[in-house]
């Protein structure tokens, strides 16, 4: 077997090697987490079914709702900052796995010597190889690293994808709830500048009262100043919407305001256990786990040596113009060891191996952190819509109790059996309450745009022709 055939086996032989051995450091496995078998305060029977298997169209059915999300999916900052994230990370893996194959380029080298053998000039060109077998597999883990924070982006992109659709919903939400409290306050407003009026009129013909007009006048102007606040906060609002769907500030397309906001649908939140497979968050910090348990890979490498090779090959000559018209043809195959063993380093790699293993059980702990916290999420919203189902239930039997009492006040003192102040105390009751009354109806709403939000809703399901809406999107 000649020499060039005897180097080109030892390479080969080499790359097997590489290739079967085995990555140092350890194989992940997901840490053991307990779920409870189901959410607490949720009502019903446990099912596998959840609100957050179905897609947000089929969950916001509100069209005003739905353009307005699409826009926010398509424009909004932080969702745009997420994406160019996920490809800075998704390059970034590709170059890591490249680093596992060898290298290729082209040399050109020229050579010129005076010594006791005379003058000796050489030219020299053609390609070159560069490779590092990964015998202990410190580069399989820094690609395994890479993959891992790249998916972890990707999951990142995720959870900004379904903060933004929980916050335009709930943003929405918000601002339908103003939009009742504005029509309530304009209804009252004008309530009681017709008493206003008529007490102005039975003043002047000598039958009423300073004090019943100056108490109706103030009435009025408290109405309109809790008008005027309810509408800096809509103008507010829609300023805050208009940020999330990357818009200038600017008015806010929506139905005109109804009597009352309509309640929630009761729904299945599913079990504890689906939370780790859907919620971008707990997926995040598992790959940011995978990540870290890589690293430990990357820095036992450390501690061995390591075998580059490199080799040459091309024509020869003694003059530059003959380089491509002679036939002499020369390689160099060079293979060397590279190892720093850790004791002559000052235990530098020792300890950069135990900062590595140190990340990795912070890492656990963030992840386990993670999924109780999601779960803790879901309970408290399933909670907090169970007390506003009855606190909005109680609110409304107030309401109509105070509507009926001020109708039978306003009777009782046009009869002289009820004095004005009863009539006044049972107005601002009633005000009051129904102002409570649309709040409760917005928090409801938001409390379950919340829920689906903590059950990590629907953020894997694409929505039809959304990637032309996205292209086109981007045109605009």
């Amino acid at each position: 077997m000649s020499g060039h055939a005897r180097a080109l086996q030892g390479v080969a032989m080499l790359a097997l090697t590489a290739a079967a051995g085995c990555a140092v450091g350890p194989n992940y496995h997901r840490p053991r987490i307990e779920a409870p078998p189901s959410f607490r305060f949720a009502e019903g029977a446990t099912t596998a079914a959840s609100i957050a298997d179905l897609p947000w169209w089929e969950v916001f059915r509100d069209e005003a709702l739905q353009t307005l999300l699409r826009r926010a999916l398509v424009s909004n900052f932080d969702l745009r900052v997420a994406v160019a994230r996920v490809e800075q990370a998704r390059e970034q893996a590709r170059s890591a796995g490249a680093n596992l194959l060898p290298g290729i380029g082209v040399t050109a080298d020229a050579a010129y010597s005076n010594g006791t053998s005379g003058k000796v000039t050489a030219f020299l060109g053609g390609p070159t190889v560069s490779w590092e077998p990964d015998v202990f597999g410190g580069l399989r883990r820094s690609a395994e690293e890479a993959q891992a924070n790249y998916q972890a982006s990707e999951e990142s992109r995720r959870g900004v994808w379904l903060t933004v659709l929980g916050d335009v919903a709930q943003a929405y939400f918000q601002l339908l709830s103003l939009d009742v409290q504005r029509e309530t306050a304009l209804r009252t407003i004008t309530a009681r500048q017709q008493t206003l009026d008529l007490y102005r009129t039975q003043l002047q013909g000598g039958v009423g009262t300073g004090l019943q007009v100056a108490r109706a006048a103030a009435d009025v102007y408290s109405t309109q100043a809790t008008l005027a606040d309810i509408e800096r906060q809509i103008a507010t609002s829609e300023d805050s919407i208009s940020l999330l769907l990357g818009l200038a500030p600017t008015p806010i397309v929506r139905p005109a305001a109804v009597a009352a906001l309509p309640p929630p649908p009761d729904v299945p939140a599913g079990l504890p256990s689906a939370l780790l497979e859907r919620r971008p968050d707990v997926r995040q910090a598992e790959q940011q786990l995978v990540a870290a348990n890589a690293e430990v890979g990357v820095r036992t490498a450390d501690l061995f040596p390591t075998f580059p090779l490199t080799g040459n090959a091309g024509l020869l000559s003694a003059t530059l113009g003959a380089i491509l018209s002679e036939k002499g043809w020369a390689y160099l195959l060079l293979g060397t060891m590279n190892w720093t063993a850790p004791i002559l380093k000052g235990g530098a790699l020792r300890a950069d191996l135990g900062a590595a293993e140190a990340s990795k059980t912070a890492a656990i702990a963030s992840y386990e952190k993670t999924v109780v916290g999601a779960v803790r999420e879901v309970a408290d919203a399933l909670v907090s819509l169970s007390r506003l189902r009855e606190e909005r239930a109680r609110e409304e039997q107030q309401v109509a109790a105070l509507r009926e009492a001020v109708d039978i006040s306003s009777s009782q003192f046009h009869g002289g059996t009820a004095t004005y102040l009863d009539v006044v105390s049972a107005q601002e009751n009633e005000f009051a309450a129904e102002l409570s009354l649309a709040q409760l109806e917005g928090q409801q709403l938001s409390q379950f745009v919340q829920l689906y939000r903590a059950l990590g809703g629907g953020w894997w399901v694409a929505e039809p022709g959304a990637a032309a809406a996205n292209a086109e999107g981007r045109r605009d």
